[in-house]
């Protein structure tokens, strides 16, 4: 949810945000190739989003690790045990492609979108479709397995619990993780497409 948050206004106002300053014709048209011009746009997307993501992880790690929030000894032992910096690291890798992968989901919305306004009652709705897949995970009967690493969002919900239990096994976070990549990798390919319409920029 951070990183999503994280994603959303940046990616807005990168695009829908210059259509209404008037400026991205003047941006279109200097000597560089549009596609450079897009993944420029998508990389400060995608680090503001890292940034919300491990600022919240790094901050309840920090929490946990230094500051005496948890009164019972017995249960700050074991979420001490539970955030790890190594489980940190592991969220952290299942994090960056995610991020590209909502990245490559909200900036075609805010190409197509004629203004800030209208891109944000767009994606509005975007973050209940990411919620939904979540809490489908931590349903009764929802299990790790070679089907469930594969689904979006859902791997990522059931491998997190997985990885905090200390019960991941490889083969599910690489097939989780290939499959986050592949996400990502197609969200690069339709963001960049969609950029170089025009009629999908200067929609009337």
């Amino acid at each position: 949810a951070f990183g999503f948050l994280g994603c959303m206004y940046p990616a807005i106002d990168l695009f829908s945000g210059e259509k209404e300053r008037g400026t991205i014709e003047t941006l279109l048209s200097t000597p560089v190739q549009r596609w450079k011009i897009l993944i420029g746009k998508m990389l400060v997307v995608v680090l503001s989003g890292l940034t919300a993501s491990f600022s919240a992880l790094f901050g309840l790690f920090v929490s946990i690790e230094f500051l005496d929030l948890i009164p019972d000894p017995t249960l700050m032992a074991v979420v001490s045990k539970i955030l790890t910096f190594p489980i940190i690291i592991k969220l952290f890798a299942l994090l960056l492609p995610l991020t590209v992968f909502f990245a490559g989901i909200m900036i075609p919305i805010s190409v197509y979108t004629k203004s800030f306004k209208e891109a944000q009652s767009l994606m509005g709705p975007l973050n209940m479709v990411i919620i939904v897949p979540l809490f489908l995970s931590l349903g009764p009967g929802m299990e790790m397995d070679h089907a469930t690493a594969l689904m979006p969002l859902i791997n990522v919900g059931l491998l997190t619990k997985e990885i905090l239990a200390g019960s991941v096994e490889l083969i599910y976070f690489i097939e989780t993780l290939f499959s986050l990549l592949f996400c990502a990798a197609i969200g690069i390919w339709f963001s960049v497409y969609w950029f170089k319409k025009e009629n999908t920029i200067f929609r009337v």
